[in-house]
């Protein structure tokens, strides 16, 4: 029984101190393993990811010449490296002991896009080399920041319209205000037109009306391609209001006025005969007493001025009062011939009518060569005799003894005949001896 407890303690002690020697043999190793790295493999090289990039325009140039950096989402660059240093001193290194610098050189001094190299270092100067980097370096753009404050404002309503009858007055929208202050790089500002507000209501209108508070706004260039604003601050503020002026809307024939027709011509004939380039107008305006036009009457044509080869370009004037929604500025009025015929005839019996009592006149123009116009078969049969020319000196003021004078042309029998052209004759005056 001595001997085996005698045994028994014998390996107690051998496993105990076997223990002993083993956790001495792991911390000679580690011991060693370490001297051995510092000693014979001083460096090494380690991997960092997700360094956050930095930019700073202090002290430079860039910054003396007015220049700022507008691309945007620079902070959410990051850079990863692989460096060799000394292994005591980068072996705990992670991103937040290195800093990844975009470095702006002196040279940049004018607007523009720019590639810079990215420099990695550690803010205690703890020495290391870069093995490898990505990215090594990065395009930045940089501009002048300015302010503009005379872009004109717009309106688009894609979906207010009008009720029936009536129209959206589109060049009387007001924008208030008229005018938009934009902040941002002066390359972008340039290519700044005009701004839009957009109205996104959906709305009939059946008087005018004023949307208030818009707030969407989009800016365009010159040939209307839209701008991006992402680098630009807008002075919207409450927004913009936007009134819609609606108008009546009525479309009108065309009409023209036939003057110094003498009495029993039947202008309802020749009218028939005039053929219009248009034969209608669409007109608006705020005042509802439009809708009492029964036509648009462009002008006055002189009976005397119509041959067979009448044409006349009369202008749209609508005197500031209405919009003219057909967009047409002109129209031409044409005579139609078909039926027609003229023929000139030699008059000789010139009488003067409605002269003054004081004096005594006599036609010194013998005879008058007269065209006339009219239905083939009126004009193929009309004669000398079918003519009244006279020389009518209702309210005439006599000035001197002899004076040409205007005569009129009428063929009583044909309501339909004309005179084309105008005729004068050389009248003398003298004096009654009663006076």
């Amino acid at each position: 029984m001595n001997v085996f407890r005698s045994l028994k303690r014998k390996i107690s002690w051998l496993i105990r101190n076997e223990f002993r020697s083993l956790v001495y043999s792991a911390v000679i190793a580690i011991f060693a393993w370490f001297l051995i790295s510092v000693t014979i493999y001083p460096t090494t090289p380690k991997t960092i990811r997700d360094i956050p990039l930095t930019i700073s325009l202090a002290d430079t140039a860039a910054e003396e010449n007015g220049l700022s950096i507008i691309t945007e989402d620079l902070d959410q660059v990051k850079v990863d490296v692989t460096i060799t240093g000394s292994r005591s001193q980068i072996g705990s290194f992670t991103a937040e002991n290195l800093v990844a610098e975009a470095v702006i050189p002196q040279s940049i001094t004018e607007a523009g896009e720019y590639t810079l190299s990215i420099l990695v270092t550690n803010p205690e100067g703890v020495a290391f080399t870069v093995d490898s980097q990505s990215p090594k370096t990065i395009d930045v753009t940089f501009d002048r920041i300015q302010t503009v404050h005379d872009i004109p404002v717009q309106a688009s309503l894609p979906n207010v319209t009008a009720a029936e009858n009536l129209t959206l007055d589109t060049q009387g929208i007001e924008c208030t205000p008229e005018k938009l202050s934009i902040t941002g790089p002066a390359t972008t500002l340039e290519l700044i037109d005009h701004a839009v507000v957009n109205v996104p209501d959906t709305m009939e209108l059946s008087s005018t009306y004023t949307f208030t508070n818009c707030t969407n706004v989009m800016l365009y260039d010159k040939d209307g391609a839209e701008i991006d604003q992402s680098a630009l601050q807008l002075a919207i503020g409450n927004g913009f209001n936007v009134k819609v002026p609606v108008f009546t809307k009525v479309t009108l024939p065309l009409d023209v006025s036939l003057t110094y027709v003498p009495t029993g011509f039947d202008t309802e004939f020749l009218r028939n005969r005039l053929k219009f380039s248009m034969d209608e107008i669409t007109l608006a305006a705020q005042n509802s007493n439009i809708k009492d036009l029964t036509s648009w009457n462009l002008g006055s044509i002189v009976l005397s001025t119509v041959d067979l080869h009448y044409q006349k370009t009369f202008e749209i004037d609508t005197r500031g009062q209405f919009n003219n929604l057909s967009g047409i500025t002109t129209v031409q009025v044409a005579l139609d011939t078909e039926g027609l015929a003229s023929k000139t005839i030699r008059v000789t019996d010139i009488p003067v009518v409605n002269a003054p009592s004081s004096y005594k006149y006599s036609v010194v123009t013998r005879s008058l060569s007269i065209t006339v116009i009219g239905p083939e078969e009126d004009i193929k049969d009309l004669t000398e005799k079918d003519l009244l020319v006279t020389a009518d000196l209702t309210g005439y003021s006599v000035k001197d003894a002899s004076f040409e004078h205007e005569v009129t042309v009428t063929a009583p029998d044909y309501s339909k005949v004309w005179a084309s052209g105008s005729y004068t004759v050389w009248i003398d005056a003298e004096r009654n001896n009663e006076e």
